[in-house]
């Protein structure tokens, strides 16, 4: 009996270590692959606004305190009205093309928010595309390359 109590005990460690550590794998996974995206967003946007250095030095902390305030607004749980939630996200998209036409061109300026949403868009097809294959029993990474 005592053998038997031992051997569930071992077996139930061993699983609860298991799940720990693909769940910890999963995490790690998912911030890498945000950051590969995040990276493939800058390349992205320098290239379709055509950003010099001077122009990348100032244009990305303004960029990325916008995409601080949006996500602020998606995170809020207090807006549970969708139509409130995408006034808001006007507002803040209104505030911030000044700042980008200043600190590009009034043309550019514009283009920033044209380029983010193809970018959300190359990204969300990709999934898609990924999730797609991974049902069909595809390697989804066998393509990256």
């Amino acid at each position: 009996m005592n053998f038997c109590l031992k051997k569930i005990f071992f077996i139930t460690g061993f699983i609860i270590f298991a799940i720990a550590s693909a769940e910890a794998q999963n995490e790690e996974d998912s911030v890498k692959g945000r950051e590969k995206i995040k990276m493939l967003e800058i390349g992205y946007l320098t290239n379709q606004l055509s950003l010099s250095r001077k122009e990348a030095e100032t244009f990305w902390p303004v960029f990325n305190q916008y995409r601080a305030e949006l996500r602020g607004v998606v995170r809020n749980r207090e807006i549970t009205n969708s139509l409130d939630r995408q006034q808001k996200i006007l507002d803040i998209r209104k505030r911030y093309s000044g700042s980008f036409s200043q600190i590009l061109d009034e043309k550019r300026g514009e283009q920033v928010f044209e380029a983010e949403d193809e970018f959300k868009l190359m990204i969300k097809r990709e999934m898609q595309q990924r999730r797609k294959m991974r049902q069909n029993g595809a390697n989804p990474k066998s393509r990256q390359k």
